[in-house]
């Protein structure tokens, strides 16, 4: 239910469905008034003509004959009739009822066309009705629906100033087709919807076409891909504008994107030259200076910040050569056993009170930058001896896993607050406020940068865990294959 379109689709095919019932329930109705008031016509005009005058039993069985004649040998009679002449029963269907009960149902008192009588007038001879021998007239009918044992019948209750008559048609076929009209609708129903809920999904898919283009360029949005524009389409308003305002959003990110890399570049290359020349002045001064004197200690102090000041230079170039993509790397096949051995070496050199252990696979080869990639190394094994305590310990393993190289570096010590872990590896991020400059941190670019060179070489570094008393980050590397070997 997350899908947009797939909720669009599923709303569509609910409202429609609503819809469907309702007009389907509307219908259903109309329909039953129309037949109803249809039956009913026919039934008038079956007894009008048989109302202009008094008719006898031999008249109205005349009349059952014809109606059983006009409905077919093949079905049972579809009209009963009851007639009463002078207020006795005159007929009755062989068929009629038994549970209905004509004596029920009072004859209409109101002719039509709204005719009023004060005396009757008298009944036409038995020859062709005329002006000279008018017909009787016909009083105003009324019809109702029964239900009785054997079915459901439309009943029309007529008659004369003389005459009372009870015409009764079955419901039963009309019954039958309204059940089939509602079954093929209920039938051909699932299949509307069917239909309507793929063309839903279908129009869905077709409006969120440019959602879907702009995620395609977003997705391929990075450091090598600012470039990424949309074109808006000719028809759509809506989505043009947003086309639009996504185009120029990427405009004003790329220009911001270039100026802070070249910003980053060309400080870091404008200010080697004078830290080079700071650092040729302070070591003349560090020499001149008398063995043991206050000046000999401040320009000691001095030249260890332009050393941290050109490190932290470098840094800040490789990284802007990574935002770029213009890392350049000079592969070779390398040898990263040999390598960490010798970063573990050095290791053990600059904290000879820690313990360390390693336990490194044989013959593992990558086909690597080996000055950059014993760059992130050592960035890794110096944040384990500054984050450590006293008498801390450090563990490094290198192995094979699915066909790349996996170095572990793990120390003991005070662990990363779950509320840093994420951060970690952001540039200039310092979580611990206990982790000073004393102790020989840096200024949060080692990991950066470490991990930027192991996206570089396809790889990735990851912080693996970190606990109350451990912490271990994990460098992941492709191995070469034979042919680079």
């Amino acid at each position: 239910m997350n899908s947009f379109r797939l909720r669009l689709a599923l709303l569509v095919g609910a409202t429609t469905a609503v819809l469907l019932f309702a007009v389907g329930f509307f219908a259903w109705k109309l329909t039953t008034r129309f037949n109803l008031e249809r039956l009913d016509r026919e039934l008038r005009n079956i007894a009008k003509p048989n109302l202009q005058r008094i008719g006898d039993a031999s008249n109205w069985e005349r009349v059952e004959e014809a109606l059983r004649f006009v409905a077919g040998p093949d079905r049972a009679p579809p009209y009963v009739l009851w007639v009463k002449n002078y207020d006795r029963m005159a007929y009755r269907s062989a068929r009629w009822p038994a549970d209905i009960d004509p004596e029920k149902y009072p004859a209409p008192t109101a002719y039509e066309g709204g005719l009023t009588f004060s005396t009757p007038p008298p009944p036409p001879r038995r020859v062709g009705i005329s002006p000279s021998n008018p017909a009787l007239p016909s009083k105003e009918p009324y019809f109702l629906t029964v239900s009785g044992k054997n079915g459901t019948w439309r009943l029309g209750v007529m008659g004369n100033p003389y005459t009372t008559l009870l015409l009764a048609a079955n419901l039963e076929d009309y019954n039958a087709d309204l059940d089939r009209l509602r079954i093929r609708f209920l039938a051909a129903l699932p299949v509307v919807l069917l239909v309507l809920v793929g063309g839903a999904w279908f129009l869905a898919a077709r409006a969120l076409q440019p959602v879907t283009l702009l995620t395609q360029a977003a997705e391929r949005i990075n450091e090598r891909g600012l470039d990424q524009r949309i074109s808006a389409p000719a028809h759509d308003r809506e989505f043009k504008r947003l086309v639009t305002v996504f185009n120029a959003m990427m405009d004003r990110l790329e220009q911001a994107f270039h100026q802070a890399r070249r910003f980053s570049a060309d400080a870091s290359h404008e200010l080697k030259t004078p830290l080079a020349l700071l650092q040729v002045e302070l070591e003349q001064a560090l020499h001149s200076a008398p063995s043991g004197s206050s000046q000999q200690q401040t320009y000691t102090s001095l030249l260890d910040e332009i050393h941290r000041l050109k490190a932290i230079l470098e840094k800040l170039l490789l990284l802007s050569l990574a935002d770029s993509g213009r890392l350049s790397l000079q592969r070779a096949p390398t040898d990263l056993g040999e390598m960490v051995a010798n970063v573990i070496e050095d290791c053990s050199a600059l904290a000879p009170g820690l313990g360390l252990e390693h336990v490194i696979a044989a013959s593992v080869t990558v086909d690597a930058d080996a000055v950059l990639l014993e760059q992130a190394l050592q960035n890794l094994l110096n944040n384990a001896v500054k984050y450590n305590r006293a008498d801390g310990l450090i563990r490094v393993v290198l192995k094979i896993e699915a066909g790349s190289a996996v170095i572990s570096v793990g120390n003991t010590g005070a662990g990363i607050a779950p509320a840093d872990q994420a951060r970690v590896f952001e540039r200039f991020f310092r979580g611990d406020p206990s982790r000073t400059r004393e102790r020989g941190s840096g200024v949060g670019l080692g990991l950066s940068l470490s991990r930027e060179i192991m996206r570089a070489h396809a790889g990735d570094l990851t912080l693996g865990r970190s606990e109350a008393d451990w912490t271990e980050f994990v460098a992941v590397i492709p191995l070469s294959t034979p042919a680079e070997v």
